[in-house]
């Protein structure tokens, strides 16, 4: 039997600490204060599942995954999605989106019927998509 995982999170890749913690913090993500071999890192919990986001240095990402990162403003690596419960809830993401200047890369669209979506970027290029899948 495989072992079942107990726990799951992300690394990306930064380029500014402040400028990321800053920007998330914005969103409401919840930033954990831990350092991490003394170097300079974020980790973020979002929403209520307790999913984690490390966001480190690009340097020192590339040491731990052992290979260059992609230049995130022309490619997609992953496509996160925040669910929305309402329409309304993606047009407020949206509003603080637009508040904090954020990359904005497709407004909120109904994708099919009682479907809202929209999609952003962080100041690194890294996509992010907000989905309401109820009506």
């Amino acid at each position: 039997m495989a072992p079942r995982p107990s726990k799951i999170w992300a690394d990306y890749p930064i380029k500014d600490i402040k400028r990321s913690k800053e920007f998330y913090s914005a969103l409401g993500f919840t930033v954990r204060e831990l350092t991490h071999d003394g170097d300079d890192f974020i980790s973020l919990t979002i929403g209520d599942n307790g999913f984690i986001l490390n966001l480190f240095p690009t340097e020192r990402f590339e040491r731990g995954v052992k290979t260059k990162v992609l230049d995130t403003t022309g490619t997609n690596e992953v496509n996160f999605s925040i669910s929305a419960d309402s329409k309304d809830e993606v047009l407020a993401w949206e509003k603080a989106l637009l508040d904090i200047d954020a990359d904005i890369i497709s407004s909120p669209e109904e994708m099919k019927e009682g479907w809202w979506v929209m999609r952003f970027a962080d100041p690194d290029g890294h996509r992010w998509v907000i989905l309401n899948m109820k009506n």
